[in-house]
């Protein structure tokens, strides 16, 4: 199984201050990447013309309002319908989505600063793979692949996911997932541009964005990994695990997107 990561950041129009980082996943099957790959460089040429197949996808460009507003004045948009195209091939494939959203400032740039210290956007993504692992896929290990951030980052990336899984109690229980992160090009990388889709549309509806990207947000949630288990420590309430968490600050409430 191929987990595939992106990060995203939004700023709130209205507040300046207001900043959410978005780090999502996606799940694909290795022996459907091949053709994943395929289809959506056909729904590129379909929708953006005979020479955008290898055009990335990007959320915050494909998503921009202004497109929206052509819609709602009736004048079709070919991002938009690439962007459903997208999204149906991905449900109707089994594709399942993650994704830790952080409006903490300590949090937020989702840099591993300290190596020996997996900050909490990873852990709950993690935490939710291995136990989609478990679940549907128990004689599987998920590989995970990263979009590339340069030497620096990824470097901070891997010393980090390594330590977790090799160091920690908890890191060590997580068997369902390869210890060694990958890391890949974007641009060259569908599995991850999806990624940056659900990334995208995440990070807008969390800043207020989300009567302009409702459509899309159902098509995310569509998406959206559900424990079949019911999770919990001893003696809380337990719980279904899913795939979208929100992190508030340090301290505060936390929920399910």
């Amino acid at each position: 199984m191929l987990i595939f990561i992106d990060e995203s950041w939004q700023v709130s129009e209205s507040d300046q201050e207001k900043k959410v980082g978005v780090l999502s996943a996606i799940a694909l099957r290795s022996n459907d990447f091949n053709e994943c790959s395929r289809q959506i460089w056909n729904f590129k040429i379909k929708h953006l013309g005979s020479k955008c197949g290898d055009v990335e996808i990007k959320g915050k460009t494909i998503f921009k309002k202004f497109v929206f507003r052509m819609e709602w004045k009736g004048i079709k948009s070919d991002q938009l319908n690439l962007a459903r195209d997208v999204f149906d091939y991905a449900e109707h494939h089994g594709v399942k989505g993650f994704a830790s959203i952080v409006c903490d400032e300590k949090e937020v740039d989702l840099s591993c600063a300290d190596v020996k210290q997996l900050e909490r956007p990873f852990f709950f993504l993690f935490e939710r793979i291995n136990y989609f692992m478990q679940e549907h896929y128990p004689d599987l290990t998920a590989t995970l692949v990263f979009d590339d951030r340069g030497i620096a980052q990824n470097e901070k990336i891997s010393q980090s996911v390594s330590n977790f899984f090799h160091l920690s109690q908890k890191g060590k229980t997580f068997d369902r997932i390869m210890k060694v992160p990958l890391f890949a090009i974007s641009s060259e990388n569908v599995g991850i541009q999806l990624a940056d889709m659900i990334g995208h549309i995440i990070g807008r509806r969390e800043t207020g964005d989300e009567k302009v990207v409702a459509e899309f947000w159902k098509r995310a949630k569509q998406l959206e990994y559900k424990s079949k288990l019911e999770v919990g420590i001893e003696g809380t309430k337990k719980f279904h695990l899913f795939g979208y968490k929100v992190a508030r600050s340090h301290g505060k409430d936390e929920k399910d997107a």
